[in-house]
């Protein structure tokens, strides 16, 4: 059977931004993030959540005309606090929603039924809402990686690309807090996992530095090489950053016009493969430069004049 790839809006960087600070939401859009995602977890201390619930929904609801995207990390099951986090910020404008410490499938199973059921009866489209599951917290999520992202469609973001970095859950959970560069086998094993489950938009590693920007770049590239094409970031100094990086070059660009071009032209000969620039190019090098040339138009790049070329399924 071919192997169905979920598609979803091109996000190159999701800024996290602490669920009890209204202003800070309010402002949060400047920074240029693509995303932003409102915690109500590890950012917000316990008897401050339930006003926290309220200022993430209302920001959701003055900022729904952006067309950046508003995700909520919401609190894990088992602490008490999930439903009435979902029963509070599933509105009009939420995109999707993360799930923290999540172990089985069936803690994503059951989110997504909850979600389905606040869909239907707020009026807001079913399926709508995603689920964001990058970043596997723990080692059993790490291993179960493909069966959590199995367990639900609404699953679009996944993956680790470069692992666990110090000082973070993940880490901690592999014994891995003093290394810096172990993680990356185990990032690559998310990698793996992710795109066997279909999905294409694969999250880089992230960095609790606040202050080191070479850091970030570094860790951005890395990511980058190992299959990722977004990033988040917990402050707004980042996001520079890795907007750059995960934004195709132009001359990337440009190059994959021109492969897209000289394809198109070999195919309206009946030819399938075709000699480019010393290169022999497939369908396989189309779909990667039509890859290129869809998260150059996401980044608001001009692309320029592309010829009309269907490429067949898998």
């Amino acid at each position: 059977m071919p192997q169905t790839f979920r598609d979803a809006k091109c996000y190159r960087s999701m800024l996290f931004v602490p669920g009890d600070k209204l202003d800070w939401m309010l402002k949060a859009p400047k920074y240029g993030a693509d995303a932003l995602m409102f915690d109500l977890e590890d950012a917000v201390e316990v008897t401050r959540k339930p006003a926290a619930r309220n200022a993430v929904a209302t920001a959701i609801k003055e900022l729904r005309t952006g067309s950046f995207g508003r995700f909520v990390r919401v609190n894990g099951w088992r602490t008490g606090h999930v439903l009435d986090d979902l029963n509070s910020v599933v509105v009009e404008g939420l995109d999707g929603v993360a799930l923290p410490k999540v172990e089985d499938p069936e803690d994503i199973a059951a989110l997504d039924r909850v979600l389905g059921e606040l869909e239907r009866s707020r009026g807001l489209p079913v399926g709508g809402i995603e689920i964001c599951g990058a970043g596997a917290e723990t080692a059993v999520a790490m291993y179960k990686l493909y069966d959590v992202c199995m367990a639900s469609q609404r699953i679009k973001r996944a993956g680790d690309a470069c692992g666990p970095t110090p000082g973070g859950d993940a880490a901690l959970s592999l014994g891995l807090n003093d290394a810096t560069e172990e993680g990356i086998y185990f990032g690559a094993y998310s990698v793996l996992q992710a795109r066997a489950a279909g999905i294409v938009h694969i999250g880089g590693s992230m960095t609790a530095q606040l202050d080191d920007l070479d850091l970030v770049r570094r860790l951005a590239q890395k990511s980058k090489r190992m299959g990722a094409t977004w990033a988040m970031a917990i402050h707004p100094s980042h996001i520079p950053i890795i907007n750059e990086v995960f934004s195709p070059s132009q001359a990337e660009v440009n190059e994959a016009r021109e492969i897209i071009s000289a394809f198109a032209e070999g195919v309206a000969r009946g030819e399938g493969a075709i000699r480019y620039k010393s290169k022999l190019l497939d369908y396989a090098n189309a779909r990667a430069a039509m890859d290129v040339l869809k998260a150059a138009r996401a980044a608001g790049m001009d692309v320029g004049t592309v010829p009309p070329f269907e490429i067949p399924a898998y």
